[in-house]
């Protein structure tokens, strides 16, 4: 009954966002790389025309250009970023973890060519058939612009840089254990096990972002843009995430880690009693696939004295909450 812990971020399309008097005082710098007539143009502008020429209708990609310009606007991403808040900034770090290097242009590619024969290839095809499949292609190519229409390179090491900074807290990797993965002899981290004192608040007034979190543990755990993978900084950030941003799925996603070792990348030894625990406390949050998760356990007796009773129980509120999977133990049950 698993369900995949990966975070699938979603990119929205908002154009980057800067102040209107943003370019006041920024004029070009004797290290400019424009000429003396663009410098004087620059010069003359109005500020707030210069923002509108320069960023209305500017994406990621077109901001990382002009921040080549003039050393003067060497932030300008960073700005933008930090101007359009939460959104902006997780926009730039999906962008920048899973931005364009043309490799996906290639794959597409490769997939169409291998795809048009089989349109052309006979003549008795159904023309029906052969609308489908323009149709699919046409579906796959739009798919592929909308996720990948940014202009920015791939830069994973960046993407953690700003999560880090939207999570709103710092773990401090000299706290945990070094090895990539976890030895079978090291304890099992329990929900009632939160180590708070190993965070480094990065302000005072932080509010710690569910999906930054989601998503650092995400990237420590394959090894994506961090020197290594790191099972146990992995664990901790969705640790943060349940204690200090209520976040049931990281509670689901710890379960499926210590449960299954797909789920971990296969570097967390399985731990039945602390899958068990972290079902239970996503299941009393309402996480639905952890009810029925939790029944699995009771009827199993997997990390838990074995109980028919609380079994069905779960059964039954994962049922009344519209799990499939559910229903049917809930009928061989009766």
């Amino acid at each position: 009954m698993s369900t995949s812990s990966s975070p699938e971020p979603e990119i929205t399309m908002q154009t980057p966002s800067l102040p209107p008097l943003y370019f006041k005082n920024r004029g070009a710098s004797a290290k400019s790389t424009i000429s003396p007539v663009q410098e004087l143009s620059l010069q003359t502008l109005p500020p707030e025309l210069l923002h509108r020429c320069l960023t209305r209708y500017s994406d990621w990609g077109d901001l990382a250009k002009l921040a080549c310009v003039q050393p003067s606007w060497k932030n300008l991403v960073r700005d933008a970023a930090e101007s359009g808040g939460r959104d902006a900034m997780w926009e730039l770090s999906m962008c920048l973890l899973h931005g364009h290097d043309g490799k996906e242009d290639s794959e597409d590619s490769v997939e169409e060519s291998s795809e048009e024969p089989t349109a052309t290839a006979s003549e008795n095809d159904d023309i029906q058939q052969q609308e489908q499949l323009a149709a699919t292609q046409i579906a796959k190519r739009n798919n592929h612009r909308s996720r990948n229409n940014r202009g920015l390179q791939k830069n994973e090491p960046l993407a953690v840089q700003y999560l880090t900074q939207l999570s709103g807290i710092q773990i401090d990797p000299s706290q945990f254990h070094h090895a990539t993965s976890i030895e079978k002899d090291e304890p099992a981290v329990f929900p009632r096990d939160f180590h708070k004192h190993k965070l480094q608040l990065l302000t005072r007034d932080y509010s710690p972002d569910e999906a930054s979190l989601v998503q650092l543990s995400h990237c420590h755990l394959h090894g994506i843009g961090v020197p290594s993978p790191n099972a146990s900084l992995a664990i901790h950030y969705l640790e943060a995430a349940y204690h200090l941003a209520q976040s049931i799925q990281s509670a689901h996603s710890l379960a499926l880690m210590y449960e299954y070792p797909q789920h971990s990348n296969h570097l967390v030894p399985t731990e039945i009693y602390a899958a068990f625990e972290w079902f239970k406390a996503a299941a009393e949050g309402g996480h639905v696939p952890s009810m029925a998760e939790l029944a699995l356990c009771y009827e199993l007796g997997c990390g838990v004295v074995q109980s028919d009773e609380a079994s069905l129980d779960w059964y039954m509120k994962a049922a009344q909450a519209g799990h499939g999977g559910a229903h049917f133990s809930v009928g061989e049950a009766y």
